[in-house]
């Protein structure tokens, strides 16, 4: 009986070395990696600060980090740091956005590979802490096809926008959409969320530009681009300006 209770806890203490031995060399694959190093005077007290992106990022992944954690510093210590999920291709500018002659991070992330969809956000630093800013809520809209292949979008309730859909007509009927170009059903279009927001001018001040994707019956089924153009105020985002381009099937 002893012999074989010194064998299975000796078997269990191989088995548990082993997996501590496994899961220690999975945390050395794991590399944190300074992506982005930058002096910056965020306060305008004359001091410069360090400001730094760093990821933690795998082997088994190019370009791919599971955390990111923006800190900032000065020669002798940590002033503030935040943490996000991660991503591929990480990428932190800095623009005075709202105006106030200090300068906003504006972060930018890929959900994939291929960077099709992306993610963004925007952080600020007073001083002593690094607080995420809201990015700008898509206008609302509502949307439904229509009879004899159309389709109709009303943005915020200021315009509205009608797609003449007959190009797809042999698709749509297919799928059951429409029978004889009667809709069978109500349906709404897609809204996409931003595929591009980026940092731009409006009458001589810094603004965020988006792009979004309107679409039929699934993503891939392009109607429109959505272009908008917001600028910072004291309660969030105006929407300034906005305009739809249709998407022809044949050239999508």
């Amino acid at each position: 009986m002893r012999k074989e209770l010194l064998f299975a806890f000796t078997a269990f203490f191989f088995m548990s070395l082993s997996a501590i031995t496994g899961a220690y060399a999975l945390e050395n694959e794991e590399q944190e990696k300074i992506l982005l190093k930058e002096q910056k005077d965020f306060n305008g007290d004359g001091k410069m600060e360090n400001m730094t992106l760093t990821g933690i990022s795998s082997e088994d992944e190019d370009n791919f980090y599971k955390k990111l954690t923006i800190q900032v510093s000065n020669e002798k210590e940590t002033k503030a740091d935040i943490t996000m999920d991660g991503g591929y291709n990480p990428n932190l500018e800095l623009y005075d956005l709202d105006g106030d002659k200090q300068e906003e991070m504006f972060l930018t992330i890929s959900d994939n590979e291929r960077n099709s969809r992306k993610r963004y956000q925007i952080f600020d630093f007073n001083g002593t802490e690094i607080k995420e800013v809201a990015i700008p809520e898509l206008p609302v809209m509502t949307s439904s096809f229509k009879d004899d292949y159309k389709a109709e979008l009303v943005i915020d309730g200021l315009k509205t926008y009608n797609f003449d859909l007959y190009e797809r007509k042999n698709t749509y009927e297919q799928l059951g959409l429409y029978q004889n170009g009667h809709l069978n059903e109500s349906t709404e279009l897609i809204i996409n969320p931003f595929t591009s927001l980026k940092p731009s001018r409006y009458k001589q001040k810094f603004a965020l530009e988006g792009k979004q994707i309107i679409s039929g019956i699934a993503a891939v089924d392009k109607i429109a681009y959505l272009e908008t153009v917001w600028t910072s105020k004291k309660d969030g985002w105006k929407l300034e300006k906005f305009k739809v381009k249709e998407i022809s099937s044949k050239t999508k």
